[in-house]
């Protein structure tokens, strides 16, 4: 979320802004709307084949929205004829707010914090744990990139209570959590349970370092009662080390600063979608590249006064769950076995298969001893990984690491394996995790030719 935007909200989360319209009118109010009041979609009207057509077939017509129109358009672009953005500002009703992506497609848009919140609320309810300890004034503390939430990055450090937004404590500073010295532990340690918080939320990158360098220096954390994944994709190593020293239950929360909540894992381990809020399209991919289960999402926002966003692709690649029924009895919208990492972090073997970052973190969460890994492809037919490892098996863990890498990809590529002392960040602190430095058309995956 964007920085300094978050509220105290004293309040009990509640019924949203949906009311009592059921999924598929909210799908309608939000097509017909943004069709007919926001400027950005002017283009699009002539492609709605009309209300007479079942809204499942409008949105098929519909072209994808993709980060680069928004940013072309700018943020007031996007905004609903009769809301005044200027107006909006003065009134405090609305913030520019930058999204934090982890590549190089960071978009300015129009927040509104109540529609931001009524969808986190929403989102709570899809978890059992968070449906009964999120109440809206609860506690919580938050690890992740200064650049990304909070108070912001500046040169100098800020004292606790600068860091401390609303029911929100930041307690991280630095932009590379490798960074953060050992005194620098302690006191995140010490405000942690200071603070007290009922959940801790966490980019799994940042909270992976802090337990383990936390362990390290065998200190004794303070248990919260939830923890929430968020920001970056949740690597099974980076689990591993989290809950080597937290026992909180683990659930991620996916969406964007565009899209609000989208899904949330409940108790079972299943994603499931935030259909009070938002309407989700699944696109598959072609069946050679691992289609019909895994695709990408096309998402559109219910009732965000201020900023419309329809049929957005938001970059991810989804994974479809077909195991049956949730344990958990929810069954309204999508549900995901997991989100698999960033489409444009898909790559491929040289015989066109395509490889996502959960393929790669799941072959190498076998490996021990490792603590990170980062690969980069800087052309075709050559890979570059980079890890952290355990200094003891630093060397072992290399040789696995490219052992792992040929299985994946085959003989015919050339490997380098390089342990690292850190791996690096994007510019808003985040990290990727694969990285080709040559086009890649990514269309292909569900595109026919």
């Amino acid at each position: 979320m964007p920085e300094a935007t978050r509220s105290s909200a004293s309040a009990p989360c509640g019924k949203g802004a949906a009311g009592s319209l059921d999924y598929q009118a909210l799908s309608v109010r939000a097509l017909e709307t943004g069709l007919a009041e926001v400027p950005g979609y002017e283009s699009w009207r002539r492609l709605d084949p009309g209300p007479q057509t079942p809204i499942d077939v409008r949105y098929a017509a519909m072209p994808v929205l993709t980060k680069q129109e928004l940013r072309d358009g700018g943020p007031g672009w996007f905004t609903p004829r009769g809301k005044d953005v200027q107006t909006g500002l003065s009134a405090g009703d609305v913030v520019f707010a930058q999204t934090s992506g982890s590549t190089d497609d960071q978009v300015t848009i129009v927040f509104n914090v109540p529609w931001w919140e009524a969808s986190e609320c929403a989102a709570w309810s899809l978890n059992d744990h968070a449906r009964r300890l999120a109440t809206g004034s609860h506690r919580e503390a938050v690890i992740a990139s200064p650049r990304c939430v909070g108070p912001g990055c500046i040169p100098r450090p800020r004292p606790m209570t600068e860091r401390i937004i609303g029911r929100h404590l930041y307690l991280n500073q630095k932009i590379n959590p490798v960074w953060w010295t050992a005194a620098e532990i302690r006191r995140m340690a010490d405000e942690l349970k200071q603070w007290s918080p009922v959940l801790l939320e966490g980019d799994p990158a940042y909270l992976a370092v802090f337990a383990r360098r936390a362990a390290e220096l065998g200190l004794e954390l303070f248990q919260p009662q939830l923890i929430f994944l968020t920001y970056s994709f949740p690597s099974r190593i980076y689990l591993r080390q989290i809950r080597q020293v937290f026992g909180a239950p683990i659930a991620s929360s996916y969406g964007s600063t565009e899209t609000g909540h989208v899904f949330m894992e409940c108790e079972a381990g299943r994603l499931h979608q935030n259909t009070e809020q938002c309407r989700v399209d699944f696109q598959p991919w072609l069946a050679r590249y691992g289609g019909p289960l895994r695709g990408r999402m096309l998402v559109t926002v219910f009732d965000n006064p201020w900023f419309s966003v329809l049929h957005f692709d938001i970059g991810d690649v989804a994974r479809l769950d077909d195991r049956g029924p949730c344990p958990c009895g929810r069954s309204n919208g999508l549900t995901l076995a997991s989100i698999d990492g960033r489409t444009k972090d898909v790559s491929f073997t040289a015989d066109g298969r395509a490889i996502t970052v959960d393929d790669i973190d799941a072959a190498l969460a076998k490996v021990e001893g490792l603590n990170a890994w980062q690969l980069d492809l800087p052309s075709p037919g050559i890979s570059r990984m980079h890890i952290m490892a355990e200094p003891a098996a630093a060397e072992r863990t290399r040789i696995q690491v490219r052992e792992v890498l040929e299985s994946i990809y085959g003989s015919g590529m050339k490997y380098e394996v390089t342990v690292e002392a850190t791996l690096q960040h994007e510019p808003s602190g985040k990290f990727r995790f694969a990285r080709a430095s040559f086009p890649v058309d990514h269309s292909v995956l569900w595109k026919a030719e």
